[in-house]
């Protein structure tokens, strides 16, 4: 083959590879020019954002549309539960998508929507609205990256997005609320009162210790514990949230905690805390008056809402008398006859003696011979 030849097979070969390398090229890797999109939604003001809706794939049908809405400047959930959100929970979750800007198009046709978890299945859609505008809808799918794959519905492109979303948006229900029962510092709480079927107990706080109100009397009274109760009852927080129509228990005379905080220059506020039924065999319902919301408390945190007497207690001293001896160390047994080897019937180990005289007659002359150096009378 001339030269003239081999040039035109090795050209050939470059424009082939060239174009082999560019129909394989991993997609995820197009950066350029040609591939850089402006967001598909327009400008989002975190600010004006007042309601969002997030619908995960997966759950409990109950849980899987969340409801939360801006009143005045709180947060609140609407659905599944009711009530005021994690502090930061829904304002961040705003403030990242305010941010949040297309930085490559991962892929362009349907097709791959399964593979970057934004299909229907697998997604979470998230939108946010001012009023009845809707400011963003899109469907969050994995990690990708450093950022995250989203899609926009009725569009077949796949988006990489520059903030990590998919976590937040796909926890549960009750992780968007506040699980916050009572919040006081100890130094804050003047008075603490349990009523319960025990009776009542009043203690007011004096200094770093407490003592007991007029009228309530408890033997050995442990103001250490009552400080320990009061960092308890005064820092409840929640595992979770009773369910709609959920049997609490909670009524007028259920058992409670009232706190006082405030005082000097602080308005006096009060604060009681209810129990109810026993939610299994570990959590109990409780709730704060004056709040709809039901609350799922641990077994600690219930008995510490509804003490025993002996939560206020120093404990008995150990009885370390002659029952503790008695207990410790068993009476010895009876001690064999003179003689008798250890183990034998009537010893230590045995019943009691069931030897025949004739024997015993043996036995006592056998001894009278031992004892006389061995020789008879």
């Amino acid at each position: 083959m001339n030269s003239k030849g081999i040039g035109i097979g090795l050209a050939v070969l470059v424009v082939l590879g060239g174009a082999t390398a560019y129909v394989y090229r991993p997609q995820s890797a197009d950066t350029s020019a040609a591939t850089a999109v402006a967001n598909p939604w327009g400008r989002v003001e975190a600010a004006r954002v007042d309601h969002i809706t997030i619908h995960r794939s997966s759950g409990p049908d109950a849980q899987r549309t969340i409801e939360l809405e801006k009143r005045g400047s709180a947060w609140v959930m609407t659905s599944p539960g009711r009530g005021p959100t994690e502090a930061r929970a829904a304002e961040d979750l705003v403030d990242r998508f305010s941010n949040m800007k297309v930085t490559v198009v991962r892929a362009r046709s349907a097709s791959s929507h399964a593979a970057f978890e934004v299909d229907d299945l697998h997604a979470t859609r998230v939108t946010l609205k001012n009023g009845t505008n809707t400011v963003v809808d899109v469907f969050v799918g994995a990690s990708v990256g450093s950022g995250t794959a989203v899609r926009v519905p009725n569009r077949p492109e796949t988006f990489e997005v520059d903030q990590a979303i998919t976590s937040m948006v796909t926890r549960e229900a009750r992780d968007w609320r506040n699980r916050e029962i009572t919040h006081a510092s100890r130094s804050d709480v003047q008075s603490v009162e349990w009523v319960n079927r025990n009776g009542t107990f009043r203690f007011s706080r004096n200094g770093e210790t407490w003592t007991a109100a007029p009228g309530t009397a408890v033997e050995r009274l442990d103001t250490a514990r009552i400080g320990s109760l009061v960092d308890s009852v005064a820092n409840l927080r929640a595992t979770d949230f009773g369910a709609e129509g959920a049997a609490s228990g909670v009524a007028p005379d259920s058992p409670r905690v009232t706190l006082t905080t405030g005082g000097g220059d602080a308005a006096t506020q009060t604060v009681t805390v209810r129990l109810g039924n026993n939610n299994g065999d570990n959590e109990s319902f409780a709730q704060r008056e004056g709040a709809d919301t039901v609350y799922v408390v641990t077994r600690p945190m219930a008995e510490s809402i509804n003490p025993a007497v002996s939560a206020f207690q120093t404990p008995l001293p150990v009885d370390g008398g002659a029952a503790a001896d008695a207990t410790a160390a068993p009476a010895a047994p009876s001690a064999a006859p003179p003689g008798m080897p250890m183990g034998m019937p009537g010893g230590p180990g045995g019943g009691s003696p069931q030897i025949p005289p004739e024997v015993m007659e043996q036995l006592r002359r056998q001894l009278q011979q031992q004892g006389a150096g061995g020789a008879p009378h």
